[in-house]
């Protein structure tokens, strides 16, 4: 009986664990980080093939350099960011195939694309906005100015931004809270990996011409609200939704800067006045003080009509 016993204690025994094994492989799979690593790996080649061979178009060339001054049409923002989503979504592709999921699962489900969640967005940016401008304007730094537009040129633009900042809204929302997001939450939780990816979208707002450190502030608040839409609603569209009509407000409707860079084709001659504190200047309004009262309270008001759901998707 003994012998029997220690046979059964033996062949019970786990076989060690190699540490490559460790290193690399989780309880789910593949670590998070290196996930992260691998979808940068094929992320980098497929834009920069993707760039290389619009560069070797004439007009298009022409249209993407001229965005490097800080001055922005539609037509920059659909080259860039139509090349820009193409790689970032071909990427997130394959890394659905490895990891056998649906592409839907990092935050995009077809099903509800520009559905309830995508307009409701849009209407709390376009709210948020004109809540801030109005306080600026109340508090003597803005003025409206006459209209910049009219007939079909004022339509043809309202069309165009309005596209353009769809486009933009789904680009910055997928690369800094889709697939990037999702992985980095199974690694170290939801909330670490949200402070994470919204000090990285503040950084990388840095770049812009004419853009400074209370801006990028502003941005990574922004940030977290994005987050939190995500965190309640289980969907990137309500984010895609509050970014566009965010940026059309501010760009188009209001005509003021956008994190530094200016527009062609805006529908007012507006003009900040005043301190910068109060306006932002050259920056944008999310530079002003504000900025930072508004979106916080956005945010408040958010988390109480937006209240956690008991089955939201995992993020």
């Amino acid at each position: 009986m003994e012998a029997l016993q220690t046979s059964e204690q033996t062949l019970s025994v786990e076989k060690p664990v190699p540490t490559y094994r460790k290193i690399f492989f989780g309880s789910r799979g593949l670590r998070s980080g290196w996930r992260l690593l691998l979808f940068f790996a094929v992320l980098i080649p497929f834009e920069a093939a993707i760039r290389k061979v619009l560069k070797r178009i004439p007009f298009v060339y022409a249209i993407l350099k001229s965005g490097q001054n800080g001055v922005v049409t539609p037509q920059y923002e659909y080259l860039f960011l139509l090349a820009t989503i193409a790689g970032l979504f071909a990427a997130a592709a394959v890394m659905a195939r490895i990891e056998g999921r649906d592409f839907g699962d990092y935050g995009t489900p077809l099903r509800g694309a520009f559905g309830s969640l995508f307009w409701q967005g849009v209407l709390w940016g376009l709210a948020l906005e004109s809540v801030e401008i109005l306080a600026i304007y109340t508090l003597h730094g803005y003025s409206f100015g006459g209209f910049a537009l009219s007939g079909m040129l004022l339509v043809k633009y309202a069309v165009e931004w309005a596209i353009a900042f769809v486009l933009v809204g789904i680009f910055e929302e997928f690369a800094f809270r889709g697939y990037t997001l999702f992985t980095l939450t199974e690694g170290i939780g939801f909330w670490p990996a949200a402070i994470v990816m919204s000090l990285l979208f503040g950084a990388a707002h840095i770049g812009n011409p004419r853009e400074n450190w209370i801006g990028a502030v502003s941005v990574v608040i922004f940030g977290i609200f994005a987050c939190l839409t995500i965190r309640r609603t289980g969907s990137l569209w309500f984010a895609i939704g509050l970014h566009a009509g965010v940026d059309y407000a501010e760009t188009f409707l209001f005509s003021v800067p956008d994190s530094g860079m200016l527009s062609v084709g805006h529908l007012l001659n507006s003009s900040f006045h005043g301190p910068r504190w109060l306006t932002g200047g050259e920056v944008g309004p999310e530079a002003s003080v504000v900025d930072f009262i508004v979106c916080a309270a956005a945010l408040l008001l958010f988390a109480k009509l937006y209240p956690p759901k008991k089955e939201t998707v995992k993020l």
